[in-house]
C-alpha cells in the first residue's frame, strides 16, 4: 500500500459507472435470453422522458409489437448498453423534450455518445424516431428551433452515421387536437407497414387508457388510496393514480433529477419530495401568514418558497413523512390547498390596479365568492390531511 496513491492518468469513470456499466449489461443480456425462440422481427424501443407520456407510448408500442408477431425489447435509452447499438436490426427511438430543446434526463447519456462519436457505425440499423414536444411552448420566432429538437437532432444523427430509415419522423404537438396523440396515431402505422406487420389479424382489443377523469371517477370523490398511501413507509413515493389525485388537494411528486442516475447505480428509487401549493383568491395574504408560510417552508420543505405568477405561495422539497404536517400548519394559518393543482380552477386571479385601488377590497371579496363556488364538493380532504 502506497502513503502517496497516484491515480492513472487514463483512469476516465468512477467505480459508480462502471457498476452502472455492468447493470446495464446485465439487464440487457437477461431480456435477450427471454426472447431466445421467438420467431417474428425484432424491435428494440429506446425511450427518454421526464412526465411518463415517452415511456407510456414505448410501452405500449413494444406490447403492440408483441402481438404482431415482432421481438420487443424496451429500455430507457441510459439503461441500454449504447455499444449494442451498432448491432441492432429495428431500432424505435421516442424522446420528449426537456428544457430549452434537450433530452429528458434519462436519455442525455446516450445522446452525448451518438452525438460526439467519430466512429460509431449504423449502418447495419433500420430506425424510426417519433418526438414529443409543443409548438407553442417558446412563444419568440427565434425559439421556435427548441419545437422537438432532441428527435430531429437524433434523426439527424443516426442518419448521417449510417443508420436506415424505416419511416421518417414522427413529430406529436401538444397543440394538435389529441395533442401528441395526433401525430404519434400517423406514425406508428408506417412503422408497422416498414416492418411488414401492418396487415395482422385477430389483434387482441386493447382496453381504453385510463384518462385523469377516469381516476376522478373512480376515486370516491378524491379519496382514492392517499390515505393508504401516506402510511406507506416502504417508499417515499405513491402510487400513479394517487399521483394524480393529490393534484386536486393542492399537491404532487416530484424526484430529484440530479441524484437520479447516482441513487439508480446504489439500487434506491428516486428521491421523491412533493410540491405544496396554496388556494389563495387575488394573492390576498396577511402579514402574519406571510411569515407563517415562510417558516412552513423551513421546518417542512427545502425552505423553498416561491410566489406564483398565479398569486399564490408554493412550497418545494416535502418529504412524504411530512406532507401531512404541513398541509395542517398551511390550514393552521388559515389557509388552504384544495384544488389548487391539475385540471381545475386552481386559483382565482384579482389584480391590483393602482388607479382604482379603492375597488380593490370589493372586487376581492367577489374573487374569493368565485374560489369557494368552484371548490370541489367532497369532504376527502379534510378527512386526509386534517
Amino acid at each position: 500500500m502506497k502513503r502517496h496513491p497516484r491515480f492513472s492518468a487514463s483512469l476516465s469513470e468512477s467505480y459508480g459507472t462502471e457498476v452502472r456499466a455492468l447493470q446495464k449489461r446485465a439487464a440487457k443480456d437477461s431480456y435477450d435470453k427471454l426472447l431466445e425462440g421467438l420467431f417474428g422481427a425484432p424491435l428494440t424501443i429506446l425511450f427518454a422522458s421526464d412526465n411518463g407520456n415517452a415511456e407510456n407510448l414505448a410501452k405500449r408500442l413494444a406490447n403492440r409489437g408483441k402481438a404482431r408477431g415482432l421481438k420487443t425489447m424496451v429500455l430507457a435509452m441510459d439503461d441500454y448498453p449504447i455499444e449494442d447499438l451498432a448491432t441492432e436490426e429495428n431500432v424505435a427511438f421516442i424522446t420528449s423534450t426537456a428544457g430549452q430543446g434537450e433530452f429528458p434526463q434519462n436519455g442525455r447519456a446516450l445522446w452525448e455518445v451518438i452525438k460526439n462519436s467519430g466512429d460509431l457505425d449504423l449502418s447495419s440499423i433500420h430506425y424510426s424516431v417519433f418526438s414529443l414536444g409543443d409548438s407553442h411552448y417558446w412563444p419568440r420566432r427565434e425559439d421556435k428551433i427548441y419545437y422537438n429538437k432532441p428527435g430531429k437532432d437524433l434523426d439527424a444523427r443516426v442518419s448521417f452515421l449510417g443508420g436506415k430509415k424505416l419511416t421518417d419522423i414522427g413529430l406529436g404537438d401538444d397543440q394538435d387536437p389529441d395533442a401528441f396523440q395526433t401525430g404519434y396515431q400517423e406514425w406508428e402505422p408506417r412503422l408497422w407497414r416498414a416492418l411488414g406487420v401492418d396487415k395482422v389479424e385477430g389483434l387482441p382489443e386493447e382496453p381504453p387508457p385510463l384518462t385523469n377523469e377516469d381516476m376522478k371517477l373512480q376515486s370516491n370523490y378524491l379519496r382514492g388510496t392517499i390515505a393508504e398511501g401516506l402510511r406507506d413507509e416502504s417508499t417515499g413515493a405513491i402510487s400513479a393514480t394517487d399521483q394524480q389525485l393529490t393534484k386536486f388537494h393542492g399537491t404532487y411528486m416530484q424526484d430529484d433529477r440530479d441524484v437520479r442516475d447516482e441513487r439508480k447505480a446504489q439500487g434506491l428509487e428516486p428521491a421523491y419530495s412533493f410540491m405544496i401549493r396554496c388556494r389563495l383568491p387575488g394573492g390576498v395574504a396577511t402579514p402574519k401568514q406571510w411569515l407563517q408560510m415562510d417558516a412552513i417552508s423551513s421546518a417542512h420543505g427545502n425552505e423553498t418558497m416561491k410566489l406564483t405568477t398565479r398569486q399564490t405561495f408554493q412550497f418545494h422539497g416535502v418529504v412524504k413523512g411530512k406532507l401531512r404536517s404541513a398541509m395542517q400548519a398551511i390550514n393552521q394559518a388559515l389557509m388552504t390547498t384544495i384544488a389548487a393543482c391539475g385540471d381545475v380552477n386552481r386559483n382565482v386571479m384579482c389584480s391590483s390596479l393602482p388607479e382604482l385601488s379603492y375597488y380593490h377590497k370589493e372586487v376581492h371579496a367577489i374573487s374569493k365568492r368565485i374560489s369557494d363556488h368552484l371548490i370541489p364538493s367532497t369532504t376527502a380532504y379534510h378527512e386526509i390531511w386534517l
